[in-house]
Formats: C-alpha cells, structure tokens, sequence
C-alpha cells in the first residue's frame, strides 16, 4: 500500500541526491534550458515567501501553470491507462492533480529561502529534454551544495514544452509513483477493480 508520507520520502531523497552521472547521450537544448530557467526565476519569490503557507500556495501555483498533469496522470497509471473506464478517468485526473500538487509541496518546501539556476541540459530525443538546476548560491557547509536536481521537459510537435517529472540521481518522481500505483492497481485484482481501490486509496490520502 502506498502512502503520501512514504513518498514524500521519496520526493525529498530524490531531490537532495547527489550529482547525477551524465547519460552518454549528451546533446544540450538551449530552448528548454530558457524555459526551466524561466520556471525557476518565477520560483525564487515563492521559495523565499514569508510565511509556509504562502510558498506551499505558490508551489501550487506553479505545478498547475507547468506540470502537464494529464500527461502525468496516465503515465503513472502504466499499463492500466487503458483500462479506465470514463467514469474513473473524470474522477482520477483531479484527483492525481491534487494528490501530486501535494508531493510537490512537500519536496519543493524543502528549498525554502534558496535560489536555483540552470546548469546545462540532455537531449534524450526530440521530445524529451533533462534539464538540470542546481542550489545557486548554498550555504557554507550545505550538504546540498553539490546535489543537481533535473526537470524532464515535454516538446509537443508545436514546441510547446511542459514539466513532466523531477527528481535527481536518476530516481525520478512520476517513475517511482508508477511503481507505486501499478502495484496497487495489480495487488487488488487489476483492471478496473484495482484502479477502483488506487481511487478510494488516493481519495484517504488526500482527506476527500
């Protein structure tokens, strides 16, 4: 069973690890280098807002304006995607929305009162770009000083780019909720039955 604190967990390694080892694919894209480098500028405020509640607001903010969460949603549910009835689907992508604004609030909260600034980027494919950030201006003796937090950027065929996963030390957020929900769905039965139970576990998590 999972749970929201457990992946919390999660969320907060994946984002604290240490340098990622570049991919033999080394190919940099300029254009999604801008737009996390934009992302990130719009983000120092939110980080270094006054109070909890208003950089947990603000994080908010900026998943629904970047996180194509649709695409997330289905890419987690793997396989089962294609199981879902209508009905589940209306009601498990505002589910997964909130449930996932949720996990990054919880890691992104960890970089309040930091600065973070693009450092270079992988082309995986046309498509599929690995941007890389890391703290800009840490604390003397800040264990995170030297970890690279990544951003998988999503190109449509118009160009369009949205954020799709993050994570560092190549355990990334959404893999590792699609290990997690695949495994739910499988343990109560599959197909619909199980996707039933991800929903009435989702829905405990997130207090609806």
């Amino acid at each position: 069973m999972f749970s929201l604190k457990n992946f919390r967990s999660i969320c907060v390694g994946a984002f604290a690890a240490a340098a990622l080892s570049s991919p033999t694919v080394a190919l940099a894209d300029e254009p999604a280098e801008s737009y996390i480098g934009a992302i990130l500028v719009e983000a120092e405020p939110v980080l270094n807002a006054e109070t909890e509640d208003a950089v947990l607001d603000g994080i908010a903010d900026l998943v629904d304006k970047h996180v194509d969460m649709r695409r997330v949603a289905l890419f987690t549910l793997g396989q089962y995607a294609r199981q879902m009835t209508a009905e589940q689907r209306d009601e498990y992508l505002p589910l997964f929305k909130q449930y996932a604004t949720i996990v990054y609030q919880n890691a992104l909260s960890n970089y309040s009162g930091q600065r973070l600034e693009v450092t270079g980027s992988i082309d995986r494919s046309e498509r599929d770009i690995i941007v890389n950030s890391k703290l800009a201006d840490p604390n003397p003796g800040d264990p995170f000083a030297d970890a690279v937090i990544q951003w998988r950027v999503y190109r449509s065929k118009d160009g369009d780019m949205a954020v799709v996963d993050a994570g560092a030390d190549n355990v990334w957020l959404a893999i590792e909720q699609r290990s997690q929900f695949t495994s739910v769905i499988a343990n109560n039965g599959g197909g619909a039955t199980g996707i039933d139970a991800l929903i009435a576990q989702m829905r405990k998590q997130v207090g609806g």
